[in-house]
Protein backbone atom coordinates (compact mmCIF):
# COMPACT_ATOMS: atom_id res chain seq x y z
CA UNK A 1 0.00 0.00 0.00
CA UNK A 2 1.38 3.40 -0.93
CA UNK A 3 0.84 7.04 -1.79
CA UNK A 4 -0.51 7.44 -5.31
CA UNK A 5 1.84 8.11 -8.20
CA UNK A 6 5.08 7.80 -6.19
CA UNK A 7 7.92 5.50 -7.23
CA UNK A 8 6.75 2.95 -4.65
CA UNK A 9 3.19 3.14 -6.03
CA UNK A 10 4.39 2.64 -9.63
CA UNK A 11 6.44 -0.40 -8.60
CA UNK A 12 3.47 -1.89 -6.77
CA UNK A 13 1.12 -1.19 -9.71
CA UNK A 14 3.54 -2.95 -12.07
CA UNK A 15 3.68 -6.00 -9.82
CA UNK A 16 -0.10 -6.21 -9.42
CA UNK A 17 -0.67 -5.91 -13.17
CA UNK A 18 1.90 -8.59 -13.98
CA UNK A 19 0.30 -11.00 -11.49
CA UNK A 20 -3.30 -10.33 -12.51
CA UNK A 21 -4.61 -12.80 -15.10
CA UNK A 22 -7.73 -10.75 -15.84
CA UNK A 23 -5.67 -7.68 -16.67
CA UNK A 24 -3.04 -9.60 -18.63
CA UNK A 25 -5.62 -11.45 -20.72
CA UNK A 26 -7.48 -8.26 -21.51
CA UNK A 27 -4.45 -6.13 -22.40
CA UNK A 28 -2.46 -8.83 -24.25
CA UNK A 29 -3.04 -7.38 -27.74
CA UNK A 30 -2.59 -3.70 -26.80
CA UNK A 31 1.23 -3.75 -27.27
CA UNK A 32 1.72 -0.02 -26.71
CA UNK A 33 3.74 2.24 -24.44
CA UNK A 34 1.95 4.83 -22.33
CA UNK A 35 3.50 7.82 -20.57
CA UNK A 36 1.47 9.44 -17.78
CA UNK A 37 2.22 13.08 -16.97
CA UNK A 38 0.68 14.35 -13.75
CA UNK A 39 0.98 18.11 -13.43
CA UNK A 40 0.91 19.99 -10.13
CA UNK A 41 -2.37 21.04 -8.51
CA UNK A 42 -1.14 23.94 -6.35
CA UNK A 43 -4.69 24.67 -5.13
CA UNK A 44 -4.46 21.29 -3.36
CA UNK A 45 -0.90 21.78 -2.12
CA UNK A 46 0.70 19.67 -4.85
CA UNK A 47 3.64 21.42 -6.48
CA UNK A 48 5.59 18.50 -7.94
CA UNK A 49 5.25 16.86 -11.33
CA UNK A 50 4.81 13.06 -11.37
CA UNK A 51 5.81 11.01 -14.39
CA UNK A 52 5.61 7.29 -15.01
CA UNK A 53 4.90 4.91 -17.84
CA UNK A 54 4.69 1.32 -18.93
CA UNK A 55 4.73 -0.87 -21.98
CA UNK A 56 1.56 -2.96 -22.00
CA UNK A 57 1.30 -5.90 -21.47
CA UNK A 58 4.92 -6.47 -20.37
CA UNK A 59 4.72 -3.67 -17.79
CA UNK A 60 8.31 -2.72 -18.62
CA UNK A 61 9.19 0.83 -17.65
CA UNK A 62 9.61 3.40 -20.39
CA UNK A 63 13.00 4.53 -21.59
CA UNK A 64 14.35 7.80 -22.95
CA UNK A 65 16.10 8.32 -26.26
CA UNK A 66 19.57 9.84 -26.59
CA UNK A 67 18.06 13.35 -26.47
CA UNK A 68 16.30 12.64 -23.17
CA UNK A 69 12.80 12.31 -24.67
CA UNK A 70 10.49 9.54 -23.52
CA UNK A 71 9.98 6.75 -26.05
CA UNK A 72 6.22 6.23 -26.04
CA UNK A 73 3.20 5.59 -28.23
CA UNK A 74 0.80 7.47 -25.94
CA UNK A 75 0.95 10.46 -23.65
CA UNK A 76 -1.84 10.95 -21.11
CA UNK A 77 -1.67 14.17 -19.12
CA UNK A 78 -3.65 16.10 -16.60
CA UNK A 79 -3.29 17.74 -13.24
CA UNK A 80 -2.97 15.82 -9.99
CA UNK A 81 -6.55 16.60 -8.95
CA UNK A 82 -7.91 15.08 -12.19
CA UNK A 83 -5.76 11.95 -11.77
CA UNK A 84 -6.91 11.69 -8.14
CA UNK A 85 -10.54 11.60 -9.36
CA UNK A 86 -9.66 8.90 -11.88
CA UNK A 87 -7.64 6.80 -9.45
CA UNK A 88 -10.43 7.03 -6.90
CA UNK A 89 -12.87 5.87 -9.60
CA UNK A 90 -14.94 9.06 -9.27
CA UNK A 91 -14.31 9.74 -12.96
CA UNK A 92 -13.78 6.75 -15.28
CA UNK A 93 -10.61 7.02 -17.35
CA UNK A 94 -11.95 6.51 -20.88
CA UNK A 95 -14.72 9.14 -20.56
CA UNK A 96 -12.13 11.52 -19.05
CA UNK A 97 -9.98 10.93 -22.14
CA UNK A 98 -12.94 11.46 -24.49
CA UNK A 99 -13.99 14.79 -22.96
CA UNK A 100 -10.35 15.90 -22.51
CA UNK A 101 -10.24 16.18 -18.72
CA UNK A 102 -7.17 14.05 -19.37
CA UNK A 103 -5.46 15.18 -22.55
CA UNK A 104 -3.97 12.79 -25.08
CA UNK A 105 -1.42 14.78 -27.10
CA UNK A 106 -0.05 11.54 -28.56
CA UNK A 107 -2.00 8.38 -29.37
CA UNK A 108 -5.50 7.31 -30.35
CA UNK A 109 -8.27 7.43 -27.74
CA UNK A 110 -10.53 5.27 -29.92
CA UNK A 111 -7.90 2.51 -29.96
CA UNK A 112 -7.56 2.64 -26.15
CA UNK A 113 -11.35 2.32 -25.81
CA UNK A 114 -11.16 -1.13 -27.44
CA UNK A 115 -9.44 -2.36 -24.29
CA UNK A 116 -11.96 -0.94 -21.83
CA UNK A 117 -12.32 -4.07 -19.64
CA UNK A 118 -8.53 -4.27 -19.18
CA UNK A 119 -8.31 -0.53 -18.50
CA UNK A 120 -11.05 -0.84 -15.90
CA UNK A 121 -9.12 -3.69 -14.29
CA UNK A 122 -5.93 -1.60 -14.29
CA UNK A 123 -7.82 1.16 -12.49
CA UNK A 124 -9.28 -1.29 -9.94
CA UNK A 125 -5.77 -2.51 -9.20
CA UNK A 126 -4.51 1.08 -8.90
CA UNK A 127 -7.15 2.00 -6.35
CA UNK A 128 -6.63 -1.25 -4.43
CA UNK A 129 -3.14 -0.31 -3.26
CA UNK A 130 -3.50 3.47 -2.88
CA UNK A 131 -3.54 4.51 0.76
CA UNK A 132 -3.00 8.26 0.39
CA UNK A 133 -2.45 11.19 -1.95
CA UNK A 134 -0.21 14.23 -1.87
CA UNK A 135 -1.50 17.58 -0.65
CA UNK A 136 -5.01 17.83 0.78
CA UNK A 137 -6.50 15.10 -1.44
CA UNK A 138 -7.58 11.89 0.23
CA UNK A 139 -8.99 8.47 -0.62
CA UNK A 140 -12.75 8.37 -0.91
Amino acid sequence: MSQAFTEEWVTEQRKLCLEDDEFQNGIAKFDRTVLVLIHPSPEHGITEEHVYGFHFPSMNYLEKDSDGNWITDYILEGDYAAWHRINERIDPLVPALMDERIEVPKGSVSYVARFLPAIERYMELAKSHTTSYAGDLAPV
